[in-house]
């Protein structure tokens, strides 16, 4: 079976977890060939695509693309982990208001199929396409050098991207108030890139108001270590509609990593976390206070919720996903074999050549 994938360059975190790493580990165990590829036309116009499937993220695709796909019969899938409808607080918000949701609409009907994260997330996307699969983010401990850099303090570390103001505006003022009471911790923003988003979020984190630091920004291959260099992982997010649609993966991230979680009590975390079991679960303000206070006071809870976050985070194993992946390709070659009569992967496919990737699948 050989799959073509679309992903540009330079790609972040949906590119990486959505596209790169679940297809490098079913290649790495010859259950698919791979063609990595930023885009799909040859210098003539053709079509350049020799292949069972080809596969888009919901913001990596060319409409002309797809149309010549469906031509030829090659089914076309589409994935998506985000909402198409933003919040009007999203950075990009005017841009998906005036054009970019009615082009990832038009995808979403466009598509033979279409993959995302979770459950609540397709039921979104069968109002629009009836071949919707679940197929969640997943965690590939070949990527995780799992060793907590030593220090003599229990660092409370945020990870997120440039779309978190008003989750992380949660945090304010907690750095303050521990640090009337407590010297044995540190405030601490990962992925600092000096723009002023991320001053906005170190000023909420208490930059002059208790022990706080940054590390500065990395790229995608590189991010993880955040996670060495903390403790506990702040994870706050908004209740509302279009954040609801998110998916696990600060969980899944953390759990894999075996640390500690604060997090608020909302979609698409609230199903996965229990208080004092596996999480400390924010249902007010007050509780990230609270929340940190008691880690503090009982340090060995922070061992114990990372592990238990651990085991919970087990499904979501990039090996145990991969399954669910594999079969629904074999799902759709064997749609495709029946109704065209051809099957792509018994093309010539020269497995030293078949990869086109900046980084390569190994």
């Amino acid at each position: 079976m050989k799959i073509f994938i679309v992903i540009p360059k330079q790609y972040a975190g949906c590119g990486f977890y959505r596209q790169y790493q679940p297809h490098r580990a079913l290649f790495k165990q010859d259950k698919i060939d791979v063609v990595l590829s930023e885009g799909v036309f040859k210098d003539d116009g053709s079509l350049g695509i020799d292949a069972d499937m080809v596969l888009f993220h919901k913001s990596y695709y060319m409409p002309d693309a797809v149309i010549r796909c469906k031509q030829k019969g090659i089914p076309v899938i589409v994935d998506f982990d985000d909402w198409w409808h933003v919040d009007s607080e999203h950075l990009n918000y005017k841009q998906h208001k005036d054009k970019t949701t009615a082009a990832h609409m038009a995808i979403l009907q466009a598509a033979d199929h279409v993959i995302v994260t979770t459950e609540r997330l397709a039921v979104e996307a069968r109002k629009l396409n009836k071949s919707v699969i679940v197929i969640p983010n997943a965690f590939d401990p070949s990527y995780c050098d799992n060793k907590r850099v030593k220090e003599d303090k229990i660092v409370f570390g945020y990870l997120g991207g440039h779309f978190h103001g008003k989750d992380i505006e949660q945090l304010r003022g907690v750095n303050n108030r521990l640090s009337h009471q407590f010297s044995n911790y540190k405030f601490r923003l990962m992925g600092f890139d000096g723009s002023d988003v991320y001053h906005g979020y170190a000023d909420a984190m208490g930059v002059k108001d208790g022990p706080f630091d940054w590390m500065e920004r990395a790229d995608i291959w590189n991010y993880l270590k955040f996670y060495n260099h903390l403790d506990v992982s702040l994870v706050p997010l908004e209740d509302n509609k279009f954040k609801s649609f998110k998916s696990e993966l600060k969980l899944i991230e953390a759990g894999f990593f075996k640390k500690a979680v604060i997090v608020n009590n909302v979609h698409p975390y609230k199903d996965l976390i229990k208080h004092k079991q596996n999480a400390m679960v924010v249902n007010k303000y007050t509780d990230w206070y609270k929340h940190c206070k008691y880690l503090l006071q009982n340090p060995n809870a922070i061992t114990e919720l990372g592990e238990a976050l651990y085991e919970t985070m087990q499904p979501f194993h990039i090996d145990e996903v991969n399954k669910k992946r594999l079969k629904f390709y074999e799902h759709v070659l064997k749609i495709s074999n029946s109704t065209s009569g051809v099957r792509c992967s018994s093309l010539p496919c020269n497995h030293e050549q078949r990869l086109h990737s900046p980084a390569g699948l190994s």
